[in-house]
């Protein structure tokens, strides 16, 4: 929650008027706004009959920027206030830079550029924060290719640039974590968006090492013909001998968690030495240990993928984490309850624990989940937020599940998005809150009036929130970019204010004290 001062403090509020308002009543101080994480992730990737952005590949880029906004746009309607854009799936880019080539999912064609050119992630980031959104970049660190892929990867795609890091595992095709140049590549690609890029964030998901695949053989025996299901070895043997081995690793299982805990432990250090306020998140898969807590087994991420995602936590190595509990209430082992419990007690550095639903499952098969399903699992997450204190939070996998079917799903959810929220402080970034921002009113004798909004120290500010209260009492909330300095009412979800709050969010999202105007 954002503090808001008592009755007795208002006296020291940033109190701005122009000249015709020093009449009629005090200030009233505008309601809280609650801080919740509500995100989703948006990605050109096939689901359960769902694709989010863009829609099909080779699209004209007028399609493309027109299909975003409209997808913004849902999203900043439904109560969503982060949207985590899928900028790198598989060794390509779906921007411009000279780490990977232009991806296939958005011209059609593996390093093709749009026509006429633009960039898609300068144009994300703009239309989001427009919204009052907060933009993430998500990155698949080290897959190289999707399986589905067909036609020529361009030249200077990873698998062509550098086969050497490159490793075929069943119908899967990966850059080898074990690599130290390997993985400075992929560091570097997830830099140069943060250098280039005004993102909120960066966030990676489970692509660690590959979730293992298996083959059937056949095998003579007694002159019968026998299957057998054999697990592929991942092929890291000569990075296993150079780097493991060949540098004192007794165990390759060992050694490969560490080449991971490598690159994540890089990837925040890496993130902040170049903006220590954009925030680093993590998604691993819902399980760490099978067996862990008691009750729940299932995929052992920390001995399959090597991700030893519970220790990210424990250093402080990420800003939230979003453990996939991809399960319902109460289904098998009730995982999503007891692991969303787990993952709280396991948050020695109080960083943010939100949770990723499953949000598509609602759709397609024998197997879809009830309607309902979802905003009971937010209930459920927000419960135990409270439980333990923490700010709540949640991300939706994924943004167009939302509103599929004639926003069946979003107007469900609408209850639980009645009241608008902003993206909680994160403290350990930076606690220190802007001043009160100081706001003028520009009166003319024609025309609206005109709010003029600048920041009242040093003190960097990420957004402007503005509380308007119509005539007829009722507040809206509307979240700005602090660069937009002049406003008029309409900015404000309302013509004609009888009173405007305005307060400066930091860089790391802690709030000063509202100034208040009457119009």
């Amino acid at each position: 929650m954002i503090r808001r001062p008592s009755g007795a403090a208002l006296l020291a509020l940033a109190f701005v008027t122009s000249a015709t308002s020093l009449r009629r009543r005090p200030p009233t101080p505008p309601p809280d706004v609650p801080r919740e994480f509500r995100a989703a992730w948006a990605t050109p990737v096939y689901d359960r009959g769902l694709r989010d952005w863009p829609s099909a590949p080779g699209l004209t880029p007028d399609s493309q920027r027109a299909e975003l906004r409209t997808l913004l746009d849902h999203a900043a309607a439904v109560g969503l206030n982060a949207v985590i854009l899928h900028v790198r799936l598989a060794g390509d880019a779906l921007y411009p830079t000279r780490y990977a080539p232009w991806s296939a999912f958005l011209t059609g064609t593996s390093g093709q550029a749009p026509s006429p050119p633009y960039d898609p992630l300068a144009y994300a980031v703009q239309q989001a924060h427009a919204r009052g959104l907060q933009l993430h970049a998500w990155f698949n660190p080290f897959r190289a290719m999707l399986p589905n892929f067909q036609g020529k990867a361009a030249r200077s795609h990873v698998t062509r640039a550098h086969p050497a890091w490159v490793r075929k595992y069943g119908t899967q095709t990966w850059i080898d974590p074990g690599d130290p140049a390997a993985r400075r590549y992929v560091l570097e690609t997830i830099f140069d968006v943060v250098k280039r890029y005004d993102v909120d964030g960066v966030h990676i998901d489970d692509y660690f090492y590959p979730y293992r695949q298996s083959r059937t053989v056949v095998r003579r025996v007694r002159k019968r013909r026998v299957r057998h299901t054999v697990e592929i070895p991942f092929p890291d043997d000569r990075t296993w001998k150079k780097y493991g081995r060949g540098k004192g690793f007794a165990s390759r299982d060992a050694w490969r968690r560490a080449n991971i805990d490598d690159f994540v432990r890089s990837l925040y250090r890496g993130v902040k030495a170049i903006k220590p306020s954009v925030l680093v998140g993590v998604s691993p898969f819902g399980i760490w240990r099978s067996g862990t807590p008691d009750g729940v087994h299932g995929l052992d991420a920390y001995n399959e993928i090597y991700a030893d995602s519970r220790r990210w936590l424990a250093e402080g190595w990420l800003d939230y984490i979003a453990p996939q509990l991809y399960w319902p209430i109460g289904g098998t082992q009730d995982r999503f309850r007891a692991l969303d419990a787990w993952w709280r007690q396991e948050n020695p550095l109080d960083r943010y624990v939100w949770p990723a639903l499953y949000t598509s499952h609602v759709y397609g098969g024998n197997d879809a989940w009830p309607l309902n399903e979802i905003g009971d699992q937010i209930a459920e997450v927000r419960e135990s937020s409270a439980a333990t204190s923490e700010p709540p939070g949640h991300v939706h996998f994924r943004l167009s599940a939302l509103f599929a079917d004639s926003d069946r799903l979003a107007q469900t959810l609408a209850p639980e998005y009645r009241d608008r929220a902003i993206v909680p402080a994160f403290p350990w970034l930076g606690a220190r809150a802007p001043a009160a921002p100081v706001v003028v009113v520009d009166s003319g004798t024609s025309g609206p009036e005109r709010y003029r909004i600048a920041t009242g120290d040093s003190v960097a500010v990420r957004w402007w929130l503005i509380q308007a209260r119509g005539r007829d009492g009722a507040w809206t909330t509307t979240l700005r970019p602090a660069g937009d300095g002049r406003l008029t009412p309409g900015a404000f979800g309302t013509d004609d204010p009888d009173e405007v709050a305005v307060t400066a969010i930091g860089v790391t999202g802690v709030a000063s004290p509202p100034s208040i105007t009457l119009p």
